[in-house]
């Protein structure tokens, strides 16, 4: 069990995670994101970085209807189950194993792998709150549409945290395995 929550050692795996990754988000951008667009003609709570008001939430609970619920709960959900882990683990793996070699910015960037998760957590909490916001349509608590607004804004900080570091730490290595390679004469 715990080599199944260890990072991924080597860059092949963590490639394959990516690749995972990126092929779920493809389907959910391509797929249900794109249905529940083209059904409201507007972006779906999971799209919304900065939030989004309850009115806004009132108009897209309204604007899904039957067909745009069903797309969103049978669809954009389970593939959002998946998708918030394998990014968490690919971000974070990534991290740890290009710090590697890092010394002194090694902790820094371990620490950072850490928040991968903590964006899953919120992914997830995003996603329980808008399954909870679709059960409970236009009868839907304010407090509950500000939870999946908070929600949703976490995600997105904490996201961008993740991948603002992995390109300084992807930067990083590259300059650093540039200097290393012995100049040609």
């Amino acid at each position: 069990m715990s080599n199944l929550l260890s990072y991924p050692q080597h860059g092949s795996r963590i490639l394959l995670f990516w690749c995972a990754a990126m092929l779920v988000y493809v389907l959910m951008v391509f797929g249900s994101l794109a249905d529940i667009e083209r059904i409201t003609e507007v972006r779906a709570f999971d799209m919304r970085p900065t939030g989004y008001t309850y009115a806004d939430a009132l108009a897209l609970i309204s604007a899904l209807g039957e067909e745009g619920r069903r797309v969103y709960l049978t669809m954009q959900i389970p593939l959002d189950t998946v998708y918030p882990a394998l990014l968490a683990i690919s971000s974070a793996s990534s991290l740890y194993w290009l710090s590697q070699s890092f010394g002194s910015t090694a902790r820094w960037y371990r620490a950072v792998a850490a928040v991968a998760y903590l964006a899953a957590i919120a992914d997830y909490a995003e996603n329980g709150l808008i399954v909870w916001m679709l059960n409970a349509g236009l009868g839907v608590p304010k407090a509950l549409v500000t939870a999946a607004s908070l929600a949703s804004v976490s995600k997105s900080i904490l996201s961008t945290v993740v991948f603002t570091t992995l390109l300084i730490a992807l930067a990083e290595f590259v300059i650093r395995k540039t200097r290393q390679r012995p100049k040609v004469s």
